[in-house]
């Protein structure tokens, strides 16, 4: 009776086709890191130097991320971005959906990793700003040489938290019919009628990335602060 809901055959032969979609699970979070730096990096820049009306837009755009679900704002990039680009002539409906996950989790790790830049940034002391900026140096040149170098060392923590984050909330793409570990959870529980097994499996392989993210990060945040010591 017990084998009717829990088959450890099952967990086994599941295991290996989970992990041969793993590498979509790491594509979104490789992808949408990539992109969430970029973004984040921007907003930070606009809300630091208060440029104006993009600093408003940039401030609605970060409450609307960090106040809503990542499934809502999947449908709306899904939905609005081909309305909003089909204003400039271009039509997108036929993108794979797997580019608007992309999106979608881009912006939504950029808005927190804004919030991430904008506070390491704010925490190196001003006076190193106006020193810089009293020998000659440019804006540009002092964020380059004097802020960013520090202001990274002290956002690593945070950035490993986020991209913790982003990697659990990868799984939400399967409602886009992306095959990735859980989607493929999915298509085995229905084939099967054994859901249990496969999520069973899906928890130990996060767990696993979870933890190597956490001791990858943290072997990162040790080496930069010992170099910074150094230096």
């Amino acid at each position: 009776m017990r084998d009717k809901y829990f088959n450890w055959k099952y967990v086994i032969d599941y295991f290996p086709q989970l992990l041969a979609r793993l590498p979509t699970t790491l594509m979104i979070v490789l992808v949408a890191t990539l992109f969430g730096i970029l973004i984040g990096i921007t907003i930070a820049f606009i809300r630091l130097e208060r440029i104006p009306i993009l600093q408003d837009l940039c401030k609605i755009i970060v409450s609307f991320i960090r106040g809503t679900p990542i499934l809502i704002q999947m449908f709306v990039v899904y939905y609005g971005l081909p309305a909003i680009v089909s204003l400039f002539g271009i039509n997108i409906i036929r993108w794979d959906k797997i580019y608007f996950v992309f999106v979608t989790y881009g912006i939504n790790t950029g808005a927190y990793f804004s919030e991430v830049f904008r506070g390491a940034i704010q925490s190196v002391p001003k006076a190193q700003t106006d020193a810089a900026l009293s020998v000659g140096l440019t804006k540009l040149q002092t964020y380059r040489r004097i802020i960013l170098p520090q202001s990274v060392i002290i956002a690593i923590p945070s950035v490993g938290t986020t991209m913790t984050g982003l990697l659990q909330d990868s799984s939400l793409a399967f409602t886009f019919g992306i095959i990735d570990v859980i989607g493929k959870v999915n298509m085995l529980g229905g084939q099967t009628t054994h859901m249990l097994e496969g999520y069973f499996d899906a928890a130990i392989i996060f767990s696993m990335l979870t933890i190597l993210l956490e001791k990858l990060f943290s072997k990162i945040e040790a080496k930069t602060r010992y170099q910074s010591e150094i230096a």
